[in-house]
């Protein structure tokens, strides 16, 4: 059950490019990710390849498409350095990194 606080991260589509904001991050056990979609369509995706000898990775979410459509994580694994990425737009540099203190 989420006991901490909610961490806001924006999905964004603009004249910048493909972003997560901010992409870099940190969280504590119990913290929700709260990915929020701004501008464009885009996934969420704690690739199994990309984070290895990690477990509890959440599945990659389907594409967030509705301004302001959200996409919530509870923090419920281990502490550590993990990587995310938009399927879609990976190639473009959207792509993130959290670290999931206790």
């Amino acid at each position: 059950t989420p006991t901490g606080k909610i961490v806001v991260v924006e999905l964004n589509s603009d004249a910048k490019g493909n972003y997560f904001q901010p992409a870099d991050f940190e969280v504590h056990r119990g913290d929700v990710i709260r990915y929020t979609l701004k501008s464009g369509v885009h996934n969420v995706h704690f690739l199994p390849d990309s984070n290895p000898g990690k477990s509890n990775l959440p599945p990659a979410s389907d594409m967030l498409q509705l301004p302001d459509q959200t996409l919530d994580i509870p923090v419920n694994f281990e502490p550590g350095h993990y990587y995310f990425q938009c399927d879609p737009h990976s190639a473009l540099g959207m792509k993130g990194h959290v670290e999931v203190e206790r």
